[in-house]
């Protein structure tokens, strides 16, 4: 028999300042899917009332939470802290500014149902500036090119997993806008849902164009990360052999020139260049042998989150905790 404590459906909702909507947003999530659903909001270090309006909402309401930072530590920290707490069978994602309805989630919990493990949102008409929808545009085409997942809108809020899913998937600084890459590179079921996109009518938005390139940044390290999963330095240790096996054929050359007609000419551009790879090729042979050292020590060890504070809605006492806590190297 079914444990029936375990929610079908967590929806977990990062925020920060956004005191205007959340109150909205909440609403929104209850009208949708009423008592049925766990909501998880996590505050991501708010400076305004935001905290105190879900503050508000607990003790009404035992299938809410609010975990808090205690200050701001960005959306992928913010996720990951709610995925590890979610108990729902599927979990969903939503943004707190209210530009994507949560009553269209039943819409990819449907596609879900059809045999899918994480289905995203398609914002097709979206209502933004014309450099975030440009820009996202060419995200997605370069990210489904080289990721080999074709989807309009890979960074959309609006989300939803199977639960197990989740457990497989790294989330560190900035890698939230590919779960949907990696969970595809690691054998999952993709697919995407057509959403209605409203205009921001609240607050301010938290995309700036450093972070459109810093996410470009991020596509190309999450790619290295995939395609050489629990074995970076290998690319380098590989690299370095080249690049100085190389440099040793070329330095061979050089000097047989010279000890056959005394004078290599006009060859010192190639003696430099043998030099050159020889002197790349073993720093990157030690640098790979550091980052298979360093690898081998993370995997050995626990992660850990910020320490965060949970409030709970039978008292609305406070109770500070780490989550995963110190690493045990015992």
């Amino acid at each position: 028999m079914a444990d029936q404590s375990i929610p079908d459906l967590s929806v977990v909702i990062p925020v920060f300042d956004e005191g205007e909507t959340v109150q909205k947003v909440y609403d929104g999530v209850r009208e949708t899917f009423g008592k049925d659903c766990e909501i998880i909001f996590i505050d991501d270090g708010s400076r305004d009332s935001t905290r105190e309006i879900i503050s508000d909402l607990l003790d009404g309401d035992p299938a809410l939470r609010l975990i808090a930072f205690h200050r701001n530590h960005g959306k992928s920290e913010a996720l990951g802290v709610g995925f590890r707490r979610a108990r729902g069978r599927l979990v969903a994602t939503l943004d707190g500014d209210l530009q994507d309805d949560p009553g269209q989630l039943p819409r990819l919990v449907e596609k879900i149902e059809q045999g899918y493990d994480l289905v995203v949102g398609w914002r097709r008409r979206r209502k933004d500036d014309i450099f975030k929808v440009y820009g996202s545009r060419i995200f997605n085409t370069l990210a489904g090119w080289l990721g080999g997942v074709r989807l309009h809108d890979m960074n959309c809020g609006m989300k939803v997993f199977r639960r197990e899913v989740l457990d497989d998937l790294l989330l560190s600084g900035g890698f939230h806008r590919f779960l949907s890459l990696q969970a595809h590179w690691k054998g999952y079921r993709v697919s995407e849902q057509e959403i209605e996109h409203s205009p921001r009518e609240h607050g301010k938005s938290k995309y700036t164009r450093t972070k459109g390139f810093r996410g470009l940044l991020d596509l190309f390290v999450i790619l290295f990360l995939m395609r050489f999963e629990g074995r970076p330095g290998r690319f380098f240790v590989g690299l370095g052999t080249i690049c100085s096996v190389v440099g040793f054929a070329i330095s061979i050359y050089i000097a047989a020139i010279r000890l056959v007609h005394g004078d290599i000419d006009s060859r010192y551009p190639l003696m430099a260049l043998g030099l050159g790879l020889l002197v790349f090729g073993f720093q990157a042979f030690t640098l790979g042998l550091f980052g298979e050292l360093l690898s081998y020590h993370f995997r050995s060890v626990r992660a850990v989150e910020p320490v965060v504070t949970e409030y709970t809605s039978a008292d609305n006492r406070v109770e500070e905790a780490t989550g995963a806590g110190e690493p045990d190297n015992t």
